[in-house]
């Protein structure tokens, strides 16, 4: 097995980078396709409970994502230092910053669980989230919660796993994982007739808690040549302030950017329902925005899958100083990542629209209101499937070189222009339509980020010409491959 890993390193640091990306992001990226299956899914049987559990759900999913930031972001900043530290060839200090990550992730997930589970109904009431004072939603967002906690320690394996170029062995855990809960999902909703959202959660996490005992398992085996080890798992300052330094900003980029959909989400929900003097319609806004969303993820989450193997290859070869194969694995992603990102804008806007929503469909009276209303917003929030794709590309050079404070500037441009421009259609244009103002808004500033980071890229490449990067030259001849070191 071993050797198998130290192969993979190889074919990283010396192979055709090609096939080396190709190889390592095509796994990554039908995952994350599985996983937007596996989202969308769950509103569409949500939708056959009724549209207004659809509506609950997608809502809440969308705080989830905002919470789930703060994990997400720590295992990423710790990826990229076991990543530079593995690519170095230093075992043993890779093994320390893995285990310190695991720590981490493990305890701040348990805070963050004990901390918000009390303040439940106060969060939910805040975002617009429809019949928040509800038993049944409030306790749906504490499970979400409960679920955070496992899904922290996954995002730490996963994340050890694309260090290590391992990405079909997350591809097969998580189909499998993507099998058992959605079985599990209609086991509860339509075997035994249990037409309640708390069941939908609960699926999710026994599929999420599996995930989490074989992460474990594989992270402490002795044959994995990352593996972390109990007495490494004590937090120790020379490992937690790096992590910390790389992974704040990543966890501030992300946690920006879903916060905004939540605060959007709450402000179509407050504008509409006083504007239209119309529940119904401030309440269908919030759930066709995520709808509308997840249609959209479909695409581009597995080309967000890119920036994440792209920053494994380029922090992995810096560690090795070969600093113009780190460039040239960006112009290798950039490309695939552009011809998957227009292929997928064209296939979603203009082929699979219809049967998309088709599954959204609902026994209730407001199900054609919603599907139109969804069809609108799509039109200018599938404009995020190519600048999200491209700006994605962007942000794995700029993780792997570590400058992850430039992608907190990115998302919060992102998040900034989506609320004024909502601001403004609402205000300026009092008669436009709640869908209208909402798309707008998403299409938009989603364009915005594109711009923004493509200035980014220039301002950087042009930086690191002049003064290189941690001694490093594009003049430089490309070195050999660093022996690994296990002491």
């Amino acid at each position: 097995m071993e050797n198998k890993q130290i192969i993979r390193r190889k074919n990283i640091l010396s192979g055709n980078l090609w096939k080396t990306v190709l190889v390592i992001i095509a796994p990554l990226a039908l995952y994350q396709l599985f996983n937007s299956f596996y989202s969308l899914i769950d509103a569409a049987i949500c939708a056959q409970i009724s549209t207004g559990a659809q509506t609950k759900v997608v809502a809440i999913n969308q705080i989830k994502s905002t919470i789930s930031a703060f994990g997400a972001g720590l295992a990423a900043g710790g990826a990229v230092l076991v990543s530079r530290k593995y690519g170095a060839g230093d075992v043993k200090d890779a093994r320390y910053t893995a285990s310190n990550m695991i720590f981490m992730a493990l305890i701040l997930s348990a805070i963050l669980c004990l901390i918000m589970i009390p303040l439940a109904y106060p969060i939910l009431l805040i975002c617009a989230v429809p019949n928040a004072d509800s038993s049944e939603v409030i306790l749906y967002f504490s499970l979400q919660l409960v679920e955070l906690v496992f899904v922290s320690i996954n995002n730490c394996f996963i994340g050890l796993e694309k260090v290590k170029g391992n990405s079909k062995n997350i591809m097969f855990l998580n189909l499998l994982v993507l099998v058992i809960k959605i079985s599990l999902t209609c086991l509860f909703v339509f075997g035994l007739d249990l037409k309640n959202i708390i069941f939908v959660e609960v699926a999710t996490i026994i599929a999420q808690a599996l995930l989490t005992f074989i992460g474990l398992y594989i992270m402490f085996n002795k044959k994995n040549i990352l593996h972390a080890d109990i007495k490494m798992l004590l937090p120790k300052k020379a490992y937690v302030l790096p992590i910390l330094k790389l992974s704040i900003p990543i966890f501030l980029g992300k946690f920006v950017m879903s916060l905004g959909k939540v605060i959007v989400n709450s402000m179509c929900g407050h504008f509409w329902n006083d504007y239209t003097s119309d529940v119904v319609i401030g309440s269908l806004i919030v759930g066709t925005l995520g709808v509308s969303n997840n249609i959209c993820g479909l695409i581009t989450s597995p080309t967000n899958s890119f920036e994440e193997g792209e920053s494994t290859i380029v922090s992995q070869n810096l560690g090795n100083g070969n600093m113009k194969r780190a460039i040239k694995a960006f112009i290798i992603t950039l490309i695939y990542v552009s011809i998957v990102s227009f292929l997928g804008y064209i296939l979603m806007r203009f082929i699979f629209i219809n049967q998309l929503i088709e599954l959204f469909s609902s026994p209730d009276e407001d199900a054609e209101i919603y599907k139109s209303m969804v069809k609108q917003i799509f039109v200018w929030d599938s404009l995020s499937i190519p600048s999200l794709g491209i700006a994605a590309a962007v942000l794995g050079l700029l993780y792997g070189y570590g400058q992850t404070k430039l992608s907190t500037i990115l998302n919060l441009s992102r998040i900034g222009s989506r609320i004024i421009i909502l601001l403004i259609c609402h205000y300026s244009a009092p008669d436009m339509s709640p869908t209208l103002c909402a798309g707008l808004s998403m299409g938009i500033s989603n364009t915005v980020i594109l711009l923004i980071s493509v200035l980014f890229l220039v301002g950087f490449l042009l930086k690191i010409k002049k003064n290189g990067y941690m001694g490093m030259h594009f003049s430089d001849p490309e070195p050999d491959v660093s022996e690994l070191k296990f002491e």
